[in-house]
């Protein structure tokens, strides 16, 4: 398996048009196209990740934060970033790295706490907006299933567990070619009207280009109509955060707890009082206060996310409980969850690929009580 496979397997799950536009993510250093035979799964690449990753022999490091978030403008053993690049290059160990979007997928980072944390009927909390878009496009007869299979294969039509969703509409279109054309249909120069079929189809804004490319590929016609719709509907299959249901109603207290030990949190910061009850969760992985008005939005009873601000407990108040366990806290929980889809993944595909989890709690912060 190469590296160039693991990136399409990660892009097919977390696709990169998910990820905030500022961030950084995909293949960090290495070659495309080398052989993997074993990967190390951490949050974060660190000295004694990649100490750990060269005892495993490892090839491959992937991480949920990226590693060259800000680019460094040199490359020495001056400092600590620096020491890193130059260990992986004369070890030739490849970092990948999926941030954002592996924060915006079913099965990401805010979906594996929520499991984590045995919530239930897992839902998005906060779905992405203004995403998706709709292609229209216009089709001669005999020609409909080639262009709609073309445009499928794409990336369009794709709507929840279903795939090749399209809409056709048979109507009448009409056109004149000039001296110049040359009309798969009809004779330039002479108004035509030809049976015609228009196919709908949904599709990710990010993905337009490509579709449209393989749609005038197959497109008899010389000047293709078509038309892109923006859409105001929310998307199924991406958002922030995680909303869900614990089976039994807790008290604060006792939901306190758990998150400590499920986490390993040295300790938890929250607001609220300790005997309210709590059976509707909302969470987000890493810093999600950001998301509060969606959690007091959904009626959740508790709220628990990383880097909360002192005025965002202010907010809460006494609406829904804000709970702190810490960042790394929040997301290590994904780490298992990576590691078994891409074993998963080997298997399918019949590669040889070892995958771990790092043992290095990658955590720089601790707590003086």
């Amino acid at each position: 398996m190469t590296i160039r496979d693991i990136e399409t397997f990660f892009e097919t799950w977390a696709p990169p048009w998910t990820a905030w536009e500022r961030d950084v993510i995909g293949l960090q250093v290495g070659d495309h196209e080398r052989r993997v035979r074993r990967v190390l799964v951490a949050l974060d690449v660190t000295q004694e990740v990649v100490k750990e990753a060269i005892a495993k022999k490892a090839d491959l490091i992937v991480s949920h934060h990226p590693l060259l978030f800000h680019p460094p403008s040199s490359i020495t053993t001056g400092d600590e970033l620096g020491r890193l690049l130059l260990t992986l290059a004369e070890k030739r160990m490849a970092v990948y790295s999926a941030h954002t979007n592996l924060d915006s997928v079913r099965g990401g980072v805010s979906f594996a706490l929520a499991e984590a944390l045995g919530l239930r009927g897992i839902e998005f909390l906060a779905p992405l907006k203004d995403t998706l878009v709709k292609i229209a496009v216009f089709v001669p007869s005999g020609h409909v299933d080639t262009i709609a299979g073309a445009m499928s294969k794409a990336g369009a039509g794709a709507i929840g567990k279903y795939d090749s969703c399209s809409f056709r509409t048979v109507g009448t279109g009409t056109f004149r070619g000039s001296e110049d054309s040359n009309p798969f249909l009809g004779q330039k120069g002479k108004l035509e009207s030809v049976e015609e079929t228009r196919v709908e189809m949904i599709a990710p804004r990010a993905n337009i280009s490509s579709i449209l490319t393989a749609m005038k590929a197959v497109h008899p016609y010389e000047e293709v109509a078509y038309d892109v719709y923006p859409l105001q509907n929310t998307d199924p299959e991406h958002g922030m955060g995680a909303v869900g249901t614990l089976a039994k109603s807790a008290t604060l207290r006792s939901f306190l707890k758990k998150i400590k030990a499920t986490l390993r949190a040295e300790a938890v910061r929250y607001s609220g009082r300790l005997n309210r009850q709590v059976q509707r969760v909302a969470v987000c992985g890493g810093s999600g206060s950001d998301l509060l008005r969606d959690a007091l939005a959904t009626h959740a009873d508790a709220f628990v996310t990383a880097d909360v601000k002192y005025h965002a407990f202010h907010e809460a108040g006494d609406r829904l409980a804000l709970i702190d366990p810490g960042h790394w806290e929040t997301e290590h929980v994904i780490l298992k969850p990576i590691a078994e889809r891409l074993k998963r993944h080997a298997r399918t595909t019949g590669e040889p690929l070892e995958v771990f989890t790092t043992n290095i709690r990658t955590n720089p912060t601790h707590f003086l009580s």
